[in-house]
Parts: C-alpha cells; structure tokens; sequence
C-alpha cells in the first residue's frame, strides 16, 4: 500500500471512529440535558481522565517494565528500506533548490551573535519557563477572582452593626455596660430576634434579615478566675468541677445523669477525641485585657423555643452562673442563608474588667462552606478544570527535570518549584477535609436535639487558612517570575544591584526598626492610656511605621498630645522628619549608589549578546512570516502619481529631514540640561568592532549564495532537458505546460539539426 494512501485510511478511521461514538452518544443519550447532568458528565470525564493520567499510566509502565526485565524477547528485525511508489519522481533538483533557499534565509538570520550556545540554552530556559509559570499564574488568578464573593464582607460589615447598635425593641452589644445587663442582651437579640418562623416549623429566622436561619443554638461559655486577686501575674481560669452557684465541694449525685442539663453549666467543659477539630480550635483569643483560651471555660447552651430559653436563662441568672469571678463570657452560634448558600459564623465577646465595667468584641466570619461543583457556573468549572491540567503539566515538567539532572534541585528556584507543588497539595488537602467536616455537620444537624450545639468555627477556621495557603501560592508564584524576567537587562541591573547593597540594606533597616521601636515604646508610654493605636507596644510599633510610610489617615496629631501638646508636636515631628525623610532617603540613596556601581559595571562589558526578543524573532521565524504574509501586515506599494525614482528620491527626503529634525532637538535639550547628565556613548572597543565587521561580511556571503541559488532556480525552471520538456509537452494539465513557448522550442530545435546538417556537409 502507498504510504500517502495508508496515511489517509488511517485518518479516515479515526475520523469514521469518532463520528460513530458520537452519534451513538447523541441517539441514545440525546442533546438536551439538565444543567446538572451535563455538569454532572464534564465531572465524570476529567475524573475518567485523571485516574488514567494519574493511576492507569505509572501501574501500566511498571507493568510493562516488569514484563520486559522478566521475559526480554528478541530484538526486533528491521526490514531494508525501500523506497515507496510515492516518492518515485516526487523529489528532484528543483525541490532541493527550493529547500536550501529556505534554510539560506534563515541561515541570514542566525549571524555570529545568534551562535552563542549557552545564552541559547539559557533563553530556551526562559522562554519554557515564561510559557509555563505565565499560564498557571494566569489560571490561578482567574481561579481566586472566580471564587471570590464580595457578599461576604457586606455580609459581614451588616452582620456586625445590628448586633452591635439597638433597633427598635432589639438590644445591641455596644450598650451592655455591666455585666448584669447581658443576659437581657441574651433574651433580646438572641431569643426574641430568633423566634421568627419558629412556629410554623420553617426554622428559627432572624428578624432582622429573613434569609438568615440559626443552625443549631447559642452557646454560651465562660472564663472564670480561679483567684479574682491576681497582682501583677497574669490570670488563672478555673478548671474545678462546682456544685450549682458555685458551690464547693463537688458531689456527683445519683441523678446527675438525668438532670445533666442543671448541673453541666457548673463543669468545666470536655471535648470528644476529635484530633482535627482539637488542632485547629487550639488557640487563645487576643483581648483587650488578656488572652482567652478557646477549649477551656463552663458552658451553657440556650434553647430553641422561646419559652424554654427564658427558663434557662432565669435559672442562670438565680444561681448567679455570671458573678465578679468571671473574666469572660463568649456567646458562640451561626447563621445560614440559603439564598447566598453563605455562612456567618459568629463570636460575641464580653470581658469584665477588674476596674469595673465590660469591653465588648463581635466577631463575624462569613464563608462559603458548601461548594458543590455542580452548583457553579460553567466559567469556574472550566477554570478549575483548566487549572488541574495545567497544575499537572507544571508537575510534569518539574518532575521531568529533577529525574534527568538531580543537580539542579540545588538551585533556589527549583526548590521554590517544589515548594509551590507541595502548597497545591496541601491546599487540596486542606479543601477536602474541611468538605469532609462539613458533611458531618450537616448530617448531626439533621438529627440533632433542641440543645445540641453545632460548632461550624473549626470549618472556617479551616477554610481561613486555606486561604492564607492560597495566598502564599500566589506570592511564591510571583516570586518564581524573578528569574523568568532575568531577560531584561533591567531585571539583570535590578539582581546584580541587590547582590551588591544586600549588606548595607540590612544594615539601615536595622537602623530604621530600632528607631521605629524606640518611637513606639515612647509613644505607648505617654499616649497608652488614651489612644487606641498606642494602647500596646507591638501596636503602637505598627502605626508608627504606617505613619512613616504615609498611612496616616486614621492617626491625627491630637492623639500624641496627652503628653503635653510641646512634648507631641516634638515627637511628631521627630517622628516624620527622622523616618519618613531622613531614613527612607537614606535606604534609597543607598540603593540609588548600588545601581549606579552596577550599571557602570554593565556598560564597562561588551554588548554583543542578542536580546530574548531577538532570540524569540529566529526562534519562531516561521509563525512570524506566517503572519507577515496575511493580507492585513502585507505592504502594498503605492505611486501616489509618482515613478518609482520619484518615490525612492522622497522617501530619502523625509529621511534626511527627520534626522535633521532630531539633531536639532538633541542640540535644545542639551542647551537646557548641564552637560554632566548627558554623558557621550562609550567608543566601542576593537572586538567590537571587528565583530561587527564579521557580521556585515557575513551577512553579505548570505545574500550572495541566496541569490546565486535563486538565478539556479531560475535556469532550472527556464532551461530544463528534453525528456522533461518532451513529457510536459505531452500533459497539457501541467503547469508548466505553454503552446506557445513549445512551438517556439520546436523552432528551435529544428534550425539546431539543420546547423548541424550543414556542417557535417560541408566537412
């Protein structure tokens, strides 16, 4: 069989294959389809594909390779080759020309400075790199912005101010000022406001906003001091086991299991052996006064129904469950809107202070817990699909290199390479089990009981930390661009100033850091007590290097004057003249010194390396002319109503103008600026110059064999031998076919023999 035609039928084949798997889909399953199944049928296809890719292919390879380090056969016998009946005629001397004349073109392009190997390999290097990092930091910000919500900070900025201000006959957070009004607050804003739709059996709704349902009930848990009189130490919370109104000693009765409910309240609270959630809700709230741990305290939990909330509550209340030995009180819950399938976990905190009176904090975190991939839209899915394949290729090539030269895992980019692939891990990781607890949640709260509390926070604390994972990936992903961006002399000056000035940088921001401390330190000591930014030492740090570095907008000069305003205008001052001018134009002086020394030491090199767009403009020579050849980057000549020497003298024209135009522009500014900045060129160097000659000479060598293969070609397709012509003159569907260029070679022909004729007659 030809191999021109076998090539065909394979073809056809596929296509016949295809075309049939297709419509037997179509018959039998049809066109029209659900939204969920068809996203439902794109699921199951990249699944199908990633169990191939992932664990069909490695188990099929060690198969094979047992299979033939087991049992080898016998080497394999190649037949001679033999020419097929296509290739008979179909290459000739015309072909060849055609095809050196291509490679001479090219060849023009790849001059002396175009050979240079190792600055080739580097920018193949590059150029793979820049393909593959440039697309999956592409892909992976498509996959943030399409996951991100803006609903959820309203949602939250909402959440927030109504349960912190009053609305009508609804208490808010911000007017409990003493700890005996919070079981009021309790009754209000989180019984009374909750018993919308209670009775119709839709749910607990919140009055304030109907799609908000509560899951579960409200917890309620307090830290109590074991020593109310704790000095200068820091507090101790209880841990002791008490009777009702806190009495000692503990008795366990006989019916204590059965009337748990009146005697949990006075327990310290017990966590089930649970390792993910202990790990993840394993950290102390950060205060006003001091810090809160989460797993210890006495817990109380509130009813779903409005009557037996209030017995609950009037019985805390008569046994004195909040008294002056409590340091803390949080009021846990979470509300659910199925409209924005959004979950708002929140965390309401009052401290009593020992100087009298209570601090309050609303913490609200709104989150997106349930993400079905059949409930998003065709835009993420695909994204997310796209970003599996190209995450996998990223692994590929990652693996790829490290396998065939271990060495470069020493280089500081690939281990940041490694870093990245261990972070999507860890990330999808993270994703599947905060779905896993989830589930389990919403499979409790479909069986739960009136006084079972649902704790969503470790899920969003879970999810929290998959985002803060995420944003590292960015971050490392960005990073990774450095050494892509090394093509750019920019970038080369950038690295090679940092090599330089890493010492003297460490150096003045050491300097700068002392001097903020000392200004933070002086300002929590005079200002501490009445200002909230100053309040702490690491605070008071922070807002003084925002306010060095122009983030003063929520930092007013009256909040330094309770010092004295002499004192404040001072340090004020002090502090925007020393930091803000003096130490930042220091750092950039420094800095400006260091690129300076670089770039001398660059321009003191030959330049005679070719830019990575030169390397791209040979590299992809062919997609490049492709394009030059469309009909819209085609140059059409134009006479404009003049000869061709007419419009070759104006174009010299406007060219001797323009330089004209820019001397004279060169020769004003240079009136204008000192001389010192505008430095004159650095002569080049012999080297130089004699590689350019080369070049030029080298470039003219290559004009000179296109052109002597182009005349070939020419003679060739002119003046060819008479069994060819004989043959074209026998095909009229030839293209070279002409009658009348055949008559005329006839002619000929004929007057040649009768020359001929006449010479041998006369001899």
């Amino acid at each position: 069989m030809k191999k021109k035609t076998s090539r065909y039928l394979f073809f056809a084949l596929t296509v016949t294959i295809i075309l049939g798997c297709t419509a037997g889909a179509i018959y039998f399953a049809g066109t029209k389809h659900e939204t969920v199944h068809v996203k439902n049928i794109m699921i199951s296809i990249v699944l199908v594909l990633l169990f191939q890719m992932l664990i069909a292919d490695p188990i099929k390879f060690v198969l094979l390779a047992i299979d033939w380090a087991t049992f080898p056969g016998k080497p394999r016998k190649y037949k001679p080759y033999k020419p097929d009946e296509d290739d008979d005629d179909s290459y000739n001397r015309l072909d060849f020309l055609k095809q050196r004349l291509k490679s001479l073109r090219v060849q023009m392009l790849i001059t002396e400075r175009y050979r240079d190997v190792a600055l080739n390999e580097q920018y193949k290097s590059i150029k793979q790199d820049l393909f593959l990092f440039g697309k999956y930091l592409l892909i992976l910000s498509c996959l943030v912005l399409a996951t991100r919500d803006e609903l959820l900070y309203h949602n939250t900025y909402k959440v927030k101010h109504l349960l912190s201000e009053n609305h009508t006959n609804y208490m808010g957070l911000k007017n409990v000022v003493h700890l005996n009004q919070l079981f009021d607050f309790v009754a209000s804003s989180l019984v009374d406001a909750f018993e919308f739709g209670a009775d119709e059996g839709t749910g607990r709704h919140w009055v304030h906003s109907e799609a908000n349902k509560m899951l579960g009930v409200v917890r309620l848990r307090q830290l109590r001091l074991l020593n109310e009189r704790f000095g200068w130490n820091m507090p101790q919370f209880s841990k002791e086991k008490y009777m009702p109104n806190w009495e000692l000693p503990y008795r366990r009765l006989h019916y204590t299991d059965k009337y748990w409910r009146i005697y949990e309240p006075w327990l310290p609270i017990t966590h089930k052996s649970d390792y993910t959630e202990g790990f993840l809700m394993n950290y102390h709230h950060m205060g006003y006064f001091t810090n809160y741990p989460e797993r210890e305290g006495y817990v109380s939990v509130i009813a779903r129904s409005k009557q037996n909330s209030m017995k609950i509550l009037d019985f805390l209340t008569e046994y004195n469950w909040l008294n002056y030995n409590t340091s803390a009180i949080f009021m846990d819950f979470t509300l659910y809107n199925a409209d924005a399938n959004m979950f708002t976990v929140c965390t309401l905190r009052l401290e009593q202070t020992p100087f009298g009176g209570t601090i309050h904090d609303i913490g609200c975190d709104s989150v997106k817990l349930i993400e079905e991939l059949t409930q998003m839209s065709y835009g993420d899915l695909i994204i997310i699909i796209i970003y599996i394949i190209i995450l996998m290729q990223f692994t590929q090539a990652f693996i790829t290199t490290i396998w065939h030269t271990p060495s470069k895992i020493k280089s500081i980019w690939y281990k940041m390479d490694l870093i990245i692939i261990l972070l999507n891990l860890v990330v999808i990781t993270l994703i599947i089990v905060r779905a896993s607890m989830v589930q389990d949640l919403l499979r409790r709260l479909e069986g739960a009981n009136k006084l079972e509390y649902l704790n969503f926070r470790a899920a969003t604390r879970l999810h929290y930390q998959t985002t803060a994972f995420i944003g590292f990936l960015i971050c490392l992903t960005t990073m990774r661009l450095w050494k892509i961006l090394q093509f750019s002399k920019v970038f080369q000056l950038f690295t090679k100033t940092f090599a330089l000035a890493w010492k003297a940088m460490v150096i003045t921001m050491i300097m700068i850091l002392i001097i903020l401390a000392a200004f933070g330190i002086v300002f929590a000591t005079i200002n501490g007590n009445n200002s909230l930014h100053f309040i702490r030492t690491p605070t008071s740090i922070i807002t003084s290097l925002c306010f060095s570095f122009g983030f003063a907008s929520e930092i007013t000069p009256q909040e330094l004057f309770h010092g004295g305003k002499i004192l404040g205008i001072i340090l004020y001052a002090a502090l925007g003249f020393v930091v803000s001018i003096l130490l930042v134009n220091l750092f950039i002086t420094t800095m400006g010194n260091y690129f300076s020394l670089a770039r001398a030491e660059r321009d003191a090199k030959p330049q005679r390396a070719i830019s990575f767009f030169e390397f791209l403009r040979v590299e992809y020579n062919d997609v490049i002319s492709f394009f030059l050849r469309l009909p819209c980057f085609t140059k059409v000549y134009k006479r404009n109503n003049r000869t061709v020497a007419q419009n070759v003298q104006h174009i010299l024209e406007r060219r001797i103008a323009r330089d004209i135009f820019k001397k004279a522009l060169r020769r004003k500014k240079g009136s204008i600026l000192s001389t010192s900045i505008q430095l004159p060129p650095p002569p080049k160097d012999e080297q130089t110059l004699q590689a350019e000659y080369r070049e030029r000479i080298e470039h003219l060598l290559a004009i000179s064999s296109i052109m002597k293969t182009q005349i070939e070609i020419l003679e060739h397709l002119l003046f060819f031998d008479k069994e060819k012509q004989q043959k074209i003159a026998q095909d009229p569907d030839s293209p070279y076919y002409d009658s009348g260029r055949q008559t005329w070679k006839d002619e000929d022909d004929d007057k040649a023999d009768d020359q001929n004729t006449d010479k041998k007659d006369t001899k």
